[in-house]
């Protein structure tokens, strides 16, 4: 055991931790472009040399950090839905959870505003979005959907979501905002049918 309470691998992941809390703050309040890196360190309390520990990369490896952290929310929840045999009520039941998430400061900001710029692999060649065409190739293969191209149907919907998320983001009264973007979202979606 390490001095201090706890063995110095539980030690170093506590400290890991509190770099991703403090960084997960600072990007939330004020962007990735707005965070130094002396300003995590100073939120955490740390020496420059920690973050430079547990993060070679720096403050791009930490927000990849804390954007998995945000994002693995969205993935639990949106991911409970696959057992609904229905893909459109899939497709409507994540893009409901992505935008109820974007009514989330840390969600919108590091999510829908900076990890599309930050993270190779975010946008239309990322996990939701091929998960949102396989739901609509599914629908059409039902008959749930009139016959649509999948990868036209998909990039609609996508982009439609994610510019939902951003006027979400921009709301003054965010909960209405979401109430009125799921409708929006939902009556383009059942459009497909």
């Amino acid at each position: 055991m390490a001095e201090g309470g706890g063995t110095r691998k539980e030690q170093a992941a506590a400290s890991r931790a509190d770099l991703v809390a403090a960084a997960r703050h600072c990007f939330t309040e004020l962007g990735y472009d707005g965070t130094t890196v002396a300003a995590v360190l100073r939120r955490v309390g740390m020496a420059r040399g920690a973050l430079y520990h547990y993060f070679p990369g720096g403050k791009a490896e930490l927000f990849a950090a804390v954007f998995d952290q945000v994002n693995t929310a969205y993935h639990e929840r949106r991911d409970a839905l696959m057992d609904q045999p229905s893909p459109l009520a899939r497709v409507r039941g994540g893009a409901a959870v992505f935008l109820e998430l974007c009514a989330d400061d840390a969600f919108a900001r590091i999510v829908l505003a900076d990890a599309p710029r930050l993270l190779p692999g975010q946008g239309v060649d990322g996990s939701t979005y091929a998960l949102l065409r396989r739901q609509l190739d599914e629908a059409v293969r039902l008959g749930e959907v009139r016959p649509v191209d999948p990868d036209a149907a998909a990039m609609a919907v996508y982009g439609a979501v994610r510019s939902a998320g951003e006027y979400v983001m921009a709301a003054a009264d965010r909960p209405a905002a979401v109430a009125r973007a799921i409708e929006a979202v939902s009556s383009l979606v059942d459009g497909l049918r």
